[in-house]
């Protein structure tokens, strides 16, 4: 099975995207999610706390939003936390494909990676599509403050482009984007699925 990436700089649709390869016969991941749910996991909850404190907790949990407050006004404290986290995100993602990559009911393993060349896994993938949308749009879509910090750790436009197969412009209406991923849809599965 085919092995996609869809990344892109933040709000720029791709969770729009990785919705629309579901709906066309993509086993789909999200590695945010995934990291979200491993955040759960006792032992990656006892480290992270060790390393960022109990501040981060509320009734007893990881609160993401404390977290993200954290790591991101602080780029050696996001590091430490990627450090710990993309390798087993990128583990997991790893143990669903070969778990599903012989299931006849899905052309594609797509999976939605926003620091996918900062995290150096583009290797693992087959495809990779890049979403991109003009900062004015993306700041409308994201909340701002979110926008500017995570923005500052992601590669540029041009660099995005330069490493992708598949680059697609996100500034218009979701009809218009929609038939631009289906368009890829097409061109990848007369190109590479049999």
């Amino acid at each position: 099975m085919l092995k996609i990436a869809i990344t892109g700089n933040i709000a720029a649709g791709k969770s729009s995207a990785l919705k629309i390869f579901k709906e066309n016969k993509g086993f789909t991941l999200n590695a945010d999610k995934i990291g979200h749910k491993l955040l759960n996991e006792e032992v990656i909850k006892t480290r992270v706390i060790n390393l960022f404190s109990d501040q981060i907790l509320t009734q007893g949990k990881i609160n993401r939003k404390k977290l993200a407050k954290i790591v991101f006004s602080d780029e050696k404290k996001l590091d430490k936390l990627e450090k710990l986290l993309h390798p087993k995100i990128f583990n997991e993602i790893k143990k669903e494909y070969k778990k599903n990559f012989n299931k006849k009911n899905f052309n594609f393993f797509v999976v939605e990676v926003p620091l996918l060349f900062e995290c150096k896994k583009q290797d693992f993938f087959d495809i990779i599509i890049t979403i991109i949308a003009k900062d004015i749009v993306a700041k409308k879509r994201a909340n701002l403050q979110d926008y500017i910090l995570r923005k500052k750790r992601q590669l540029s436009q041009k660099e995005l482009e330069e490493l992708s197969d598949y680059v697609v412009l996100n500034n218009q209406d979701k009809n218009s984007f929609k038939e631009k991923i289906l368009k890829i849809i097409k061109n990848i599965l007369r190109s590479h699925v049999k």
